[in-house]
């Protein structure tokens, strides 16, 4: 709520189209919250999550790591264009209250021309299939 917050308060735009004021975009702060709870504690990283003290696009949820949350589990990871591709994004996708972590990527290996898409139409970013991520234990913190 604190990142939507200020968010608000700095008139900041939604990422890629996406929602920048009430309640859907809190709920998406929300469901990306939760993913970056998930990732923490699955890596024994608690200690580390939510940090920051202000809403800054580009910085990293975890040390090196963005994490990437969907509300459906059909669903791919998305990575943006200008999004760092040193950075590891893990895909996390919460639906009927089950969260599932489905495995991670370093950002220029989700940069790929086969992975560009705009299925929501405007909106076009790499969707990289969760068959193309590395196991979550594979990921070294």
């Amino acid at each position: 709520m604190r990142r939507q917050s200020v968010n608000e308060a700095q008139r900041l735009r939604g990422r890629n189209g996406g929602a920048s004021f009430g309640s859907k975009a809190l709920e998406i702060h929300l469901l990306g919250a939760a993913g970056e709870l998930a990732v923490a504690s699955h890596l024994g990283m608690k200690d580390l999550v939510y940090k920051e003290t202000e809403a800054k696009r580009g910085s990293c949820d975890l040390p090196g790591i963005d994490v990437k949350t969907r509300s459906k589990h059909q669903y791919d990871l998305i990575v943006q264009k200008n999004e760092p591709p040193e950075k590891k994004y893990v895909l996390v996708t919460i639906q009927d209250k089950t969260t599932l972590i489905h495995g991670w990527i370093y950002g220029k290996q989700a940069m790929q021309e086969k992975f560009w898409a705009d299925p929501a139409g405007g909106r076009p970013a790499y969707f990289v299939p969760k068959e193309h991520l590395h196991p979550i234990d594979t990921l070294v913190v």
